[in-house]
């Protein structure tokens, strides 16, 4: 597949990389990392997380993904689900081998995709993704995510999720803990 087959070296350092701020540079604010290969989806991303003041991380394939997330403390990875090279069912697979193989602790990885397809469920149980945030997603949606994901303990998250939440970018009504039913 044109990935390396150990995870940490799963790729060199990508052109779209940017390292911004880290945890030990600025403890107030999230380290998150954007994966998508559509520039367009990582400009508009980046737009949203930046208007919060986070400087993300940006990948353009999964194998990019995995190479950083080996690499780095992540807080939240927004992870697009089809893109060549390694898509993010693979990515997040492979993330989640190297945290069980490594004792690290399992960074949250949200879907943030526009087109889930009947199935994808089962895949994104199997791979081990916790949540799915439709795109596009506007300010309000991302910062819920964000605030939803990397600080869990000041808006009562519940740990140990058993399956992937559902994120409505589109509702009203949206809410970042609706139950993995709503998946497709």
């Amino acid at each position: 597949m044109g990935a390396a087959a150990d995870p940490a070296s799963a790729g060199t350092r990508p052109a779209s990389f940017s390292l911004g701020p880290t945890r030990h540079q600025d403890l107030d604010r999230p380290l998150v990392l954007v994966v998508d290969d559509n520039p367009v989806n990582l400009m508009v991303a980046s737009g949203l997380l930046s208007s919060m003041g986070i400087k993300p991380l940006l990948a353009a394939d999964g194998a990019e993904a995995v190479a950083l997330a080996c690499e780095l403390s992540l807080d939240l990875i927004l992870m697009d689900l089809q893109m060549p090279v390694l898509d993010g069912f693979a990515a997040t697979a492979r993330i989640r081998r190297f945290e069980r193989e490594n004792s690290r602790r399992r960074v949250p990885v949200v879907a943030y995709t526009s087109n889930l397809v009947v199935g994808d469920r089962s895949r994104l149980q199997e791979s081990g993704i916790f949540a799915v945030l439709e795109k596009p997603a506007d300010t309000r949606t991302i910062h819920e995510c964000v605030m939803r994901w990397c600080y869990p303990k000041r808006n009562g998250a519940a740990s140990g999720q058993t399956g992937p939440q559902h994120l409505h970018a589109d509702r009203a009504d949206f809410s970042c803990t609706e139950a993995s039913t709503r998946c497709p």
